[in-house]
């Protein structure tokens, strides 16, 4: 009876320890495919640093990205639809045409950010910081702004969150 108690105790622990381990191996395996391949979906790579650097075109599609910064990066064209943002840092950051639609961007920092063309359809902006980010032509409909701050932000063109066209006046 003992014997048997001991087999299940040491299985059990292979078991969790199987499963536990990988984990912290596979998010390692995550950010070299990202930044080998610029490709990453359903990853959790949560405060990883990316600043300064070229990331053109990257998909990280349904991805979790929160507090990761993105600073004078190169994101033209990406794609982080239905991403997880919240707290990125997009200091000067280009994301001309980027697809950000249905992202959560919770108190993401946008200052100084390109942002022309981006789809940030039905996206979470709550509180998110966009001052003297350029906004032109940015598809900004249904999405949530509330708390989000515009100072000196560039909006001709855009279309906001109730569906009206900025005035380019």
């Amino acid at each position: 009876m003992a014997k048997m108690k001991l087999k299940i105790l040491i299985t059990t622990l292979l078991v969790s320890l199987t499963f536990a381990t990988p984990v912290v191996a596979y998010t390692k395996w995550q950010a070299r495919t990202l930044k080998r391949s610029k490709e990453c979906f359903y990853c959790n790579l949560s405060n990883i640093n990316l600043s300064d650097s070229n990331y053109q075109k990257i998909n990280v599609t349904g991805s979790v990205l929160q507090n990761a910064d993105f600073s004078n990066t190169n994101l033209e064209k990406a794609n982080f639809t239905n991403t997880d943002l919240t707290g990125a840092e997009f200091d000067s950051a280009n994301l001309q045409e980027a697809n950000l639609q249905r992202s959560i961007l919770k108190s993401a920092n946008f200052w100084g950010a390109n942002l022309q063309n981006a789809n940030l359809r039905g996206a979470d902006l709550t509180e998110a910081v966009f001052w003297n980010a350029d906004l032109r032509g940015a598809d900004l409909r249904d999405t949530d702004i509330s708390k989000a701050s515009f100072i000196d932000a560039q909006l001709k063109g855009a279309i906001l969150p109730d569906g009206t066209i900025y005035p380019y006046k």
